[in-house]
């Protein structure tokens, strides 16, 4: 090899290297930040789940709670029309 032939081989190397530590570091920082988003986005999918959960229950508690109320109303009427 000649000495020019070196000098390139050296220089691409260099360049090489230089440009695959960029890229590694590209990719793992893009990978970190899509990380973090995703943890994110279940906490706040976690919550929301939750949310629901408490209004689902809420919602039967009552519907429970009024069953009984419109049975009754509902023997009342019937009796008055003497429907058994």
């Amino acid at each position: 090899m000649t000495t020019i032939t070196k000098k390139i081989t050296k220089k691409a190397t260099e360049v090489n290297d230089a440009l695959l530590n960029t890229t590694e570091k590209s990719i793992l920082k893009g990978i970190d930040t899509l990380s973090r988003a995703q943890q994110f986005t279940d906490s706040k999918i976690k919550k929301g789940f939750e949310k629901s959960e408490q209004i689902q229950d809420t919602v039967f508690n009552y519907l429970e709670n009024s069953k009984g109320f419109v049975w009754k109303k509902l023997n009342k009427t019937l009796d008055v029309f003497g429907v058994k």
